[in-house]
């Protein structure tokens, strides 16, 4: 979905509802993966995990990165200017709010056609009252989940065939685990996390690392990434990219810590 021009400074703009985002055909040209970053709302403090995830996503040099922060403008026409959307977005408490009907047709629209989704952490506690939400989503927190506060966690790698976990070696972070989260069994796992702290009891391996199909998209999801402090583990940083980069293309090439 990388679009190639010979014009090296032409500049296509995509309205974002919040004015005119500029897409570079130059970062095109480049090869760069073309990302759109969800924000504006999150129950987690999204004026700091923002900036973070788009300088870590940005210095990787794999991809260009742009921030809306009023996803719910959204048409298929911007969508498809990006080859993968990544969110940091919620509404939470106010669980029944909605997309309106045109942002909601172009998700949809822009995964079967091909674009990637990456969720993180608690971006997947959004749009209870919409069906198709939880076919594209994983690991959102219900009734039943609950969280101990931050504190060690091991990730382990179950799946090391899958391309985003190939070659990634089990890590740790400093994070808040999220026990019982509700997950969609069309959702394949490649790894699990479990808190290590003392106080933590005697709790089961939580499903950490989600990714599945749809139409001819893809998406990936992590419960990980509470806050700055845990998002600047390389491991998290590391998969997060890693992520981002299959759902984008159905590819990684960015490489693993030594």
């Amino acid at each position: 979905m990388v679009r190639v021009s010979i014009i090296f400074f032409l500049i296509i703009f995509v309205s974002t509802g919040s004015g005119k985002m500029p897409v570079a055909l130059e970062d095109m040209k480049e090869g760069k993966i073309q990302l759109l970053i969800l924000s504006g709302s999150n129950n987690h403090d999204w004026q700091a995990t923002t900036p973070l995830l788009k300088s870590i996503l940005d210095d990787s040099g794999r991809f260009s990165v742009k921030i809306t922060n009023s996803p719910d403008t959204l048409t298929y026409k911007d969508m498809k200017e990006f080859d993968a959307i990544v969110s940091n977005w919620n509404s939470w408490p106010d669980n029944e709010y909605l997309w309106p009907g045109e942002t909601k047709e172009g998700v949809l629209r822009f995964l079967k056609e091909g674009g990637g989704l990456v969720f993180f952490h608690a971006s997947t506690s959004a749009l209870y009252q919409w069906p198709e939400f939880k076919k594209i989503s994983t690991g959102a927190w219900t009734e039943a989940t609950w969280h101990s506060r931050p504190g060690p966690v091991n990730v382990e790698i179950e799946n090391q065939e899958h391309p985003i976990t190939r070659g990634l070696s089990d890590f740790h972070v400093f994070d808040e685990l999220w026990i019982d989260a509700e997950q969609n069994k069309e959702f394949q796992v490649l790894g699990y996390a479990k808190n290590v702290k003392p106080d933590a009891g005697e709790q089961e391996r939580q499903p950490a690392i989600f990714v599945s199909g749809y139409g001819s998209g893809r998406i990936f999801h992590t419960i990980l990434g509470h806050d700055t402090r845990a998002m600047k583990y390389i491991g998290f940083q590391t998969l997060m990219l890693r992520g981002a980069e299959w759902a984008a293309t159905s590819e990684v090439t960015i490489m693993t810590p030594d």
